[in-house]
């Protein structure tokens, strides 16, 4: 950072007993209405976390109406239906309509975060996704369909182009993203991921072969069984105590990636997040929700927000924040309200 550069942290003010309130609220009436209320739940959960989370003295908005989210859900929920109905009457239907789907995700995954970012604004300038639809089909299609027949070896590329997309094309006001990130990192972060697996895998396929009577690894006398089956439960546990040891590194990983590669303008991100920080939220969070029952949900879902926003800063790496944001929202005012209507149906994702 150059000495011209100032650091604003992100703060989140949300307590677990005021958001348990709201929680509580929304899933008693969704359940109530059959589903019909989860839109207006929806609603009110982004409107509170987005309230609760400030940047240089100023709070997020979120400006969704709920009946454009419920006439997406409502959409979704009939294709969900016409493919479970066909599914047991008309199976070629149904694996038809699948298709459909996976080629339709590249337009279900712009509207959407077209849909997200419109509805978010901040100090009353409204978010923008400006992500082509032709980007969209090249990734989600086709690099996922060559990541499959390469057997995986370019879902770390997949992940790249995935977060270069999606960060490199946001707006705020007339002040465009982009993605400075390289793709050896991700390769990097897959590598020693998958390292940590190793040995429990081997455990697992040493089991299976056992299992299977390869002569060479197969174990003679009364105990053989005993010997085959602790080498596949050993696998099976260690592989499982490993994964939130994988899944706090990669998250963490990629977070630090994808934040401090982004860029609006002059305007950098840093982020903090750690391994070992993220483990021992979830394994905590995870145990706090069973021995309750789920009741612990809202206060696990504000720690989780607590953390995720309060190791996450802005950089201004020219002049103050708040004259940034001005520049951005030079020449908007008459446009800014008409933004959400461009599409006014949310697909249903996040």
């Amino acid at each position: 950072m150059s000495e011209q550069s100032r650091v604003y942290p992100f703060q989140f003010t949300g307590s677990g007993g005021e958001y348990f309130r709201i929680w509580i609220v929304n899933l008693a009436l969704t359940l109530l209405t059959l589903g019909i209320y989860s839109a207006w739940a929806k609603v009110r959960r982004k409107r509170y976390f987005n309230n609760h989370t400030l940047l240089d003295g100023h709070h997020f908005d979120y400006l969704a109406e709920p009946l454009a989210i419920l006439k997406g859900r409502l959409i979704a929920a009939a294709c969900l239906l016409l493919y479970v109905l066909s599914g047991k009457m008309f199976p070629l239907v149904s694996g038809a309509l699948l298709l459909l789907f996976f080629l339709a995700s590249p337009w279900i995954i712009v509207r959407a975060l077209q849909f997200n970012a419109r509805n978010s604004s901040h100090r009353g300038l409204r978010f923008d996704f400006k992500g082509e639809l032709g980007e969209s089909v090249r990734i989600f299609i086709g690099i996922a369909l060559l990541a499959s027949l390469t057997l995986g070896m370019l879902l770390p590329y997949l992940l790249y182009r995935k977060t270069a997309f999606i960060a490199g094309h946001h707006a705020y006001g007339n002040l465009d993203a982009s993605f400075q990130g390289r793709v050896w990192p991700f390769y990097k972060i897959a590598l020693i991921s998958l390292l940590l697996l190793v040995a429990p895998m081997l455990l697992i396929i040493t089991g299976v072969v056992a299992l299977m009577g390869i002569p060479s690894l197969h174990a003679s006398g009364p105990g053989a069984a005993a010997v085959v089956f602790t080498y596949l439960l050993v696998g099976i546990l260690a592989f499982y105590a490993a994964l939130p040891f994988v899944a706090g590194y990669f998250s963490a990983r990629v977070a630090q990636l994808t934040f401090r590669g982004t860029q609006f303008g002059s305007v950098g991100f840093d982020s903090r997040h750690r391994a070992r920080s993220l483990i021992w939220l979830y394994a905590s969070n995870l145990v706090l929700i069973v021995m309750t029952l789920g009741l612990f949900i809202p206060w696990a879902q504000i720690r989780t927000a607590r953390y995720w926003i309060g190791n996450l800063t802005v950089i201004a790496q020219h002049g103050d924040l708040g004259e940034v944001c001005a520049a951005a929202g030079e020449g908007l005012s008459a446009t800014g309200s008409e933004m959400a209507d461009v599409f006014d149906v949310d697909i249903g994702l996040a």
